[in-house]
């Protein structure tokens, strides 16, 4: 046990300086306008979807990461619209989000993470790779979800949310498919 506690301890020190240097390219590229403008988009193309496919008012709008993504390396996240059933609703609308250089980023560090992790720990087995791979993982979800509260004004100044059919107390979260969550 002991060995895979220090393989743990070992991946959280490379990870933390690694996603420090990740980071930082990832919030200088959010800045360019083209970068902001591509997320705006993909929001507006689900609010659209919404008005196509029902005249009901979407009650929450749902940014989520499913860690079969991680495992399967695809680099997406799942938007989804919600009526006032929430969960319940048996017509969500929903859409793929892949967020430009985040998972492309996430999988260089991941290799380089690796690779010193390897140094030290000759013998890894993929069952503990998947392990850093999933912990890890929360480094990138935490800054995706620091990129949608910081998109949130730009998100709801779209010509495509104003005209959205919503409740009066719609709100907007981000977290785990079908777990936990935060408001934005």
């Amino acid at each position: 046990m002991f060995y895979r506690e220090k393989l743990m301890e070992d991946a959280e020190t490379f990870g933390r300086e690694r996603f420090a240097a990740s980071i930082r390219e990832l919030e200088k590229e959010y800045r360019k306008e083209e970068r902001r403008e591509a997320v705006t988009e993909a929001f507006a193309g689900l609010f659209r979807q919404w008005g196509q496919q029902t005249d009901r008012e979407a009650a929450s709008l749902g940014i989520c990461y499913l860690h079969r993504v991680i495992r399967m390396r695809t680099g997406e996240l799942r938007l989804t619209l919600y009526g006032k059933e929430f969960y319940m609703d048996r017509e969500p609308t929903e859409t793929v989000w892949r967020p430009l250089l985040f998972f492309e980023r996430y999988e260089q560090d991941m290799e380089e993470i690796t690779k010193q992790l390897q140094k030290r720990h000759p013998r890894i087995y993929r069952y503990e790779e998947e392990a850093v791979r999933l912990r890890y993982a929360e480094y990138y979800y935490a800054a995706l979800e620091s990129l949608c509260r910081d998109m949130l004004e730009e998100i709801r100044g779209s010509r495509e949310y104003m005209e959205l059919k919503r409740t009066e107390d719609f709100f907007i979260f981000f977290g785990k498919w079908r777990g936990e969550a935060a408001k934005l």
